[in-house]
């Protein structure tokens, strides 16, 4: 009878048999259900696929997911631009390459309409002059220079307010093997503006002439710097003219060119620089009037937020200073402990501000094999159990009901506690770093030990497949067993095409990790409002 029972019965559908229709299977040999082409869009613009994953290297799922980009640019061209200009809007995404290679697809190979629109949103993208010349990076490959292009390109160029322009000028003379040169010489862009003409001029020959101005500044100071005979020289320049370091000769950034540019960036810089400080001297043990100056820019909020950090930069300059010496050797330093501490306060506030649904959570992260591998957003040292990690920490200290476990082919209690540092939270992590995937386990565990919970939050890459059950079938039987209506959230934290979430279940929700309006959307699904 049993074994009748089990093979017409779809609830006893183990993860690698087939339950619906629908299900597709996934690169670990489990059948999940596959994302809209849309929610796959946003998982590439959001996590790109720097990294690879366990099962799929960086160039294979790169290739994968690059593929799917342009099809969908091709069929779908002015909802992707939507969604493009969205993502950059709301600064959603650590990285700008994968939203700037979309929209080069779109602009490139989608219908007319599509195009234009693409054309006309890339000054919304192209927000410092890496950004626009990483773009025409990308173009190159979709094709060659047409009217649409020349024009695009041209009203970039007219369009950036002339201080900002002099700054590219100076900051972002080459990226990618273009340079603004290249791309003036072939956009040709017409204006009786003498100031914006006389920034041209500059970017293709070097030289200033013909204009003076405030606006140009940044350019006279940079002429002068390229003329100082020392770091003091320089600085002084830089104090003098605003310029940023990028503007000095390397072999004059010493102790007290970094001073100086400490006086002259904001957080961003700070953020990326802070080896470099601590390198040059500046930034150690005993220097209170620099730490407290570092510390104080990084907790500031509204700081964050003007200069769009990411959470995710926050914690790649987190894990570089904490280790005390440079992905690319770039020196060795002694972590200043208010500095570390000021670092993880700043990854919370770069979510803004989280209201509790004030439901009962119960959050799952896969800690399995192939978590362990690859990394979020090329960031070294950050897999995606470890941002899984770290993001799940935005829920638990929101939600007062909450309980944090680990799961791989068994359920665990990672002992995570609200008030852990990122630090220990990563430690914890890595003491459970192994084993096959089940992403039914957060369920069943709720199930068998009457676990009362509004919420399922599932942290995976979705391939699952070591279960007897399946995980859309087990909340189903939690919700019937214990008379919950539960709801499953799953963050899918790798670029896949995968989820465990069913599509058809008003119930179930799929997020991309690392999406800095995850934590907003979590609460309103959570609370009934979406």
């Amino acid at each position: 009878m049993k074994n009748y029972l089990n093979a017409i019965s779809p609830k006893r559908a183990t993860q690698r048999e087939k339950m619906r229709a629908d299900q597709v299977r996934n690169n670990a040999g489990g059948y999940v259900f596959a994302v809209s082409d849309e929610t796959r869009f946003l998982r590439f613009l959001i996590l790109g696929t720097e990294g690879g994953t366990f099962y799929a290297s960086e160039r294979a799922q790169t290739k994968l997911e690059t593929s799917f980009v342009t099809k969908y640019a091709r069929e779908n061209g002015l909802r992707a631009v939507q969604l493009i200009v969205d993502v950059a809007n709301e600064n959603r995404a650590p990285k700008a390459d994968p939203s700037l290679l979309a929209l080069a697809a779109v602009a490139k190979l989608g219908d007319l309409e599509a195009r234009k629109a693409a054309w006309n949103a890339l000054p919304i993208l192209a927000r410092t002059g890496t950004h626009l010349l990483h773009f025409l990076a990308f173009a190159k490959e979709f094709g060659g220079w047409g009217r649409l292009t020349r024009e695009g390109i041209a009203n970039v160029y007219l369009g950036v307010p002339i201080e900002k322009l002099a700054l590219w000028a100076v900051k972002y003379k080459a990226r990618d093997g273009w340079t603004h040169a290249d791309a003036l010489r072939l956009a040709h862009p017409k204006t009786d503006d003498g100031l914006r003409n006389a920034v041209f001029k500059f970017m293709v020959d070097g030289v200033l002439e013909g204009a003076s101005d405030d606006a140009l500044r940044v350019i006279e100071g940079h002429l002068l710097a390229l003329q100082a005979a020392s770091d003091a020289d320089a600085a002084h320049l830089m104090r003098a003219y605003g310029l940023p370091i990028e503007a000095v000769p390397t072999h004059l950034r010493g102790r007290e060119v970094y001073e100086a540019a400490l006086e002259t960036n904001g957080v961003t810089w700070t953020l990326r620089n802070l080896g470099n400080l601590s390198r040059v001297g500046l930034l150690k043990l005993g220097a209170w009037d620099v730490i407290e100056r570092v510390t104080k820019r990084l907790t500031n909020e509204s700081a964050l937020r003007k200069g769009r950090v990411h959470p995710v930069d926050v914690l790649k300059a987190l894990l570089v200073y904490k280790a005390g010496r440079g992905v690319k050797g770039g020196g060795e330093w002694t972590a200043v402990p208010r500095v570390v501490d000021a670092l993880e306060e700043a990854f919370y506030l770069a979510f803004g501000a989280v209201q509790p649904a004030n439901k009962r959570f119960l959050l799952g992260i896969d800690v399995s094999g192939s978590m362990s591998c690859g990394t979020v957003a090329g960031v070294p040292g950050l897999t995606p159990n470890v941002a899984a990690a770290a993001m799940s920490m935005v829920t638990y200290r929101t939600e007062r009901s909450s309980v944090a476990m680990g799961f791989t082919s068994t359920f665990a209690d990672l002992a995570l506690r609200p008030n852990d540092s990122l630090d220990v939270v990563t430690k914890k992590l890595q003491q459970h770093n192994f084993g096959a995937t089940d992403c039914a386990l957060p369920m069943l565990w709720a199930t068998r030990n009457k676990v009362e919970a509004d919420v399922f939050v599932v942290y995976t890459d979705n391939e699952t497949w070591a279960g007897k059950v399946q995980p859309i079938m087990a909340l189903r039987e939690y919700r019937q067993k214990m008379g919950i209506g539960a709801r499953l959230i799953v963050v899918g934290m790798t670029a896949t095409r995968f989820s465990i979430a069913d599509p058809t279940d008003a119930g179930m929700l799929d997020l991309v990790g690392f999406d800095t309006s995850a934590p907003r959307i979590m609460t309103e699904f959570a609370a009934g409002k979406l």
